[in-house]
């Protein structure tokens, strides 16, 4: 009960595989004619320029902070000696000083029995 289908058998030919190299070498030797060869161009490197910018950038860098410094600096003197003139004025202030008596309580009544200098 076959369907009619019947299996054919094909022959297959060998293919020339030198033929086909042979060919492909062709095609492959005239594309290299075409092609220029390439040349490469000489490498320039920016080492010794890309150093002395590193350089002048650090130097720079190193002068601002030197400058940062100095101005820290300054600022911490500058709070030091008020702080100096801020204790002297209060210690000044501190200290108690007589004081002058005056004109009108020289001539001012007496009580009885403060006569200073009396010896009574």
């Amino acid at each position: 009960m076959s369907t009619g289908r019947r299996k054919v058998h094909t022959r297959y030919v060998v293919p020339d595989f030198k033929a086909i190299h042979a060919g492909q070498e062709a095609k492959l030797a005239a594309r290299r004619e075409k092609n220029a060869p390439l040349v490469p161009i000489p490498l320039q490197l920016n080492t010794e320029e890309r150093a002395r910018s590193r350089q002048k950038f650090d130097e720079m860098m190193k002068e601002k902070e030197k400058e940062v410094e100095r101005a820290l600096e300054e600022r911490r003197r500058q709070r030091e000696a008020e702080e100096e003139q801020e204790i002297r004025e209060i210690r000044r202030k501190a200290v108690p000083k007589a004081h002058e008596i005056p004109e009108w309580y020289t001539n001012a009544p007496r009580r009885k029995g403060q006569d200073i200098g009396n010896g009574d």
